[in-house]
């Protein structure tokens, strides 16, 4: 990922459409070389689920324009490359696979990441039902080697409304984002074997997403 972690150092020092325009080569070699890496895991991932084999490159990859409408950071570019391999594409609302490279952090991981009202509500009322299917996966020896637990990041201070404050699985209907991640390294981003060890990551995080699945379609 030389020349996508190259470029990406340099856009955050020249965050501005001159200079964007000026180095449009050394943004489109990145990209290729980030989209390399997409299609890659495409492919890995697809080995071990189907569902994913007619994903492309374009389906999963975010747009590099920041959108600054309603933001107090107006710097017109991200500072990152990154993206989401879910059922249909990185629009889709059901759990998947994300996959972020920045020269500041480099992270790999997935789950449901702020689904809509009525999602998060199947979601929480599947957890309410099958909490301890979900339990069980995230003490999994293999999980919890590599992300540790679910993120905490977006939670909410009680319990929703519609469940019991003292619910046996409070803690977990209490979040508004299901996911997971495990940070690599620069160094590991030069690796041949990147793709592999993301791919390796994902699959570890495959059983989480199977549970929010059948959660996100429940109803």
């Amino acid at each position: 990922m030389k020349k996508t972690l190259t470029f990406l150092r340099k856009i955050k020092k020249n965050n501005n459409t001159p200079w964007m325009h000026a180095h449009k080569e050394e943004y489109l070699e990145a990209r290729k070389e980030f989209e390399f890496l997409v299609q890659e895991l495409i492919v890995r991932i697809s080995q071990w689920d189907s569902r994913f084999e007619h994903l492309e490159p374009k389906h999963c990859i975010f747009r590099f324009n920041r959108d600054i409408r309603f933001s107090d950071n107006k710097s017109p570019y991200k500072e990152n490359f990154a993206a989401y391999f879910g059922i249909g594409g990185k629009k889709s609302f059901l759990p998947g696979y994300y996959v972020s490279v920045s020269p500041k952090e480099i992270f790999v991981g997935g789950g449901i990441w702020h689904p809509e009202p009525d999602k998060l509500m199947n979601v929480r009322r599947y957890i309410a039902e099958n909490g301890e299917d979900l339990k069980k996966l995230l003490n999994d020896k293999k999980f919890k080697k590599t992300f540790g637990a679910l993120s905490e990041e977006d939670t909410l201070k009680r319990v929703p409304k519609g469940f019991e404050s003292d619910h046996e699985f409070g803690n977990y209907l209490k979040l508004k984002s299901f996911v997971a991640s495990k940070e690599m390294t620069v160094k590991e981003s030069m690796e041949k074997a990147f793709g592999l060890k993301i791919d390796k990551i994902l699959k570890d995080l495959k059983p989480l997403n199977e549970f929010l699945h059948q959660a996100v379609m429940h109803s």
